[in-house]
């Protein structure tokens, strides 16, 4: 009875020693076999020979604010620019959009409370256009007159805002299209 206890752990642990082995095996086969050495590398430094266009400074800079602008900037009175986004939503579809906001001083300090209420929002922009991009990101179908899209991003972005409050959003630019 020991002796038939002795044979059948030994032959587990010579079964599970072989599948060890073969795998292994296998293992070593497929790297050996492999193309690693044909890996391109990509971190090497580029020493291709560059062509330099000129142009001046301010055509650079021009071209570039006109292009694309992710800068929070205000405007006059109560109106705040997001900048431009490019939104991938659900479906395979990009939109193209220009956001503005119009805002509102939840707190009366003085004199100065717009100028704290506006300094917020630039303070915040980069949060706040994270929150528009996550919030647009999850709808099918991104549509400019979509009240309850309109009131998730105003919900979403006042629960940033402590001195300021979004009242309204607008788009001066809309575009959506296929990827």
């Amino acid at each position: 009875m020991q002796s038939n206890d002795f044979l059948e752990k030994f032959i587990k642990k010579a079964i599970a020693v072989v599948v060890v082995l073969i795998t292994l095996l296998i293992v070593i086969y497929g790297v050996s076999t492999s193309e690693f050495a044909n890996i391109k590398k990509y971190d090497k430094a580029d020493d291709s020979p560059r062509m330099e266009i000129e142009s001046s400074k301010e055509k650079l800079e021009f071209a570039k604010k006109r292009r694309y602008s992710s800068e929070v900037k205000m405007g006059t009175g109560d109106m705040a620019n997001l900048g431009d986004f490019e939104v991938n939503v659900v479906g395979n579809r990009k939109l193209v959009m220009n956001m503005a906001l119009k805002i509102k001083n939840n707190k009366d300090t003085g004199w100065f409370s717009s100028d704290i209420t506006q300094k917020e929002i630039v303070k915040k922009g980069v949060v706040l256009r994270s929150t528009v991009i996550d919030t647009l990101s999850h709808y099918r179908n991104v549509d400019v007159n979509n009240p309850r899209m309109k009131e998730e991003l105003i919900k979403n972005m006042n629960n940033y805002l402590s001195n300021g409050e979004v009242k309204e959003i607008y788009f001066n630019q809309y575009i959506t299209h296929e990827n």
